[in-house]
């Protein structure tokens, strides 16, 4: 699992960055790829179960299906950057902690940007999955059958 959330991240979104492989080297040691991997595959999950078979108004509109959309998104938003500065900024690892406090080597300026660039990849990732949910969930819902069309 670790490399296959790898790939998506520093291949697919292009984060990795090989001047500065001690963060993502960590990243894929200490289980922060799989954090951020099962974040985006769990939370829009557990949203959109909410919605289909939870939530019981049968006049849903489109506008609520779009409003969950994007709490959805914001929600991973925001945990996937607590995830990624945590992993990131507040790690255990001493050589990562050296480099990182370090200026000449350029690894703070990096290293504080990266959490906005997984939330970022992370909220586009719980679009797709999230409309994928959305229309396997509809199939066999019985209140919101019509959402998202």
């Amino acid at each position: 699992m670790k490399e296959t959330f790898a790939a998506i991240y520093d291949t697919l979104f292009g984060i990795y960055n090989t001047q500065f492989y001690l963060i993502f080297q960590h990243l894929f040691d200490n289980g922060g790829y799989i954090k951020l991997g099962f974040s985006f595959i769990l939370i829009p999950l557990i949203c959109w179960v909410i919605f289909y078979y939870i939530w019981k108004y049968p006049y849903g509109k489109l506008w609520h299906w779009l409003v969950l959309m994007v709490i959805t998104m914001l929600i991973l938003f925001v945990t996937s950057y607590s995830i990624a500065y945590s992993e990131i900024l507040e790690s255990n690892n001493q050589a990562l902690n050296d480099a990182i406090a370090d200026a000449s080597t350029g690894y703070e300026e990096y290293a504080a940007s990266l959490p906005v660039k997984y939330a970022c990849a992370n909220s586009f990732l719980a679009l797709i999955t999230g409309f994928i949910y959305s229309l396997i969930m509809k199939q066999f819902s019985k209140i919101q059958i019509h959402l998202p069309f």
